[in-house]
């Protein structure tokens, strides 16, 4: 299972999946392949299930960095709504893409829950283990920094497909702090955390507009 494999990979399954999204408003096809590169990655990768292993300190770390997301997801929202006219129209667009085909909101917590899984372990593990030093102690120096910000680039690009700049700006920028989180707590829990508790909030409880 060669590293060099997950980022195209990933990337290629979700340009097809949003794209798919776009076209008949079906997510299975993307949450089947996300799921699949995510089994993949741990069924065959040591240091994926060594970044799996939960501790307290990531979890209160995931929690956390949820909370502020959430807290400036909201209190950013307006400010940037009268800066950027288009935006409460793309952002209501956005909320009709991702539950396009109707979704009971039972659905959409446990398809929220196993992408959020999924995502982080195929855009956010093995994929910020590459080097030993950006593992290594878990600081963010700038070559971590760059490290972050290009992964965190390359998602947003891998959801174009669905034809939303809000998404992609949205999954761009959440990237590199769900990169952050993983980099600094040595674990994916803490960007699983994050990520899913951001998700639940923004997407399911409380839409933003």
């Amino acid at each position: 299972m060669s590293p060099r494999l997950d980022l195209p990979l990933a990337t290629a399954a979700w340009l097809l999946g949003f794209l798919w999204i776009g076209l008949s408003g079906s997510w299975v096809p993307l949450a089947a392949l996300a799921v699949l590169l995510a089994a993949r990655l741990v069924v065959g990768d040591a240091e994926t299930r060594r970044l799996l292993r939960p501790s307290g300190a990531g979890l209160a770390l995931g929690a956390a960095g949820a909370v502020l997301l959430v807290g400036a997801s909201y209190a950013l929202y307006r400010p940037l709504a009268a800066l950027v006219p288009g935006l409460p129209a793309a952002t209501t667009g956005l909320y009709r893409l991702l539950n396009s085909a109707g979704h009971r909101p039972s659905v959409l917590v446990l398809l929220v829950l196993v992408m959020s899984v999924s995502e982080e372990v195929a855009w956010r593990g093995r994929t910020l283990s590459g080097a030993a030093a950006v593992t290594g102690a878990g600081r963010l120096d700038g070559a971590r920094v760059l490290r972050v910000a290009q992964a965190g680039l390359l998602y947003g690009a891998a959801s174009l497909t669905s034809g939303s700049v809000v998404l992609f700006a949205l999954s761009a920028g959440l990237g590199m702090v769900w990169g952050a989180l993983r980099v600094a707590g040595r674990s994916l829990w803490p960007a699983i955390v994050a990520h899913a508790l951001w998700d639940l909030a923004v997407l399911v409880a409380w839409p933003l507009g």
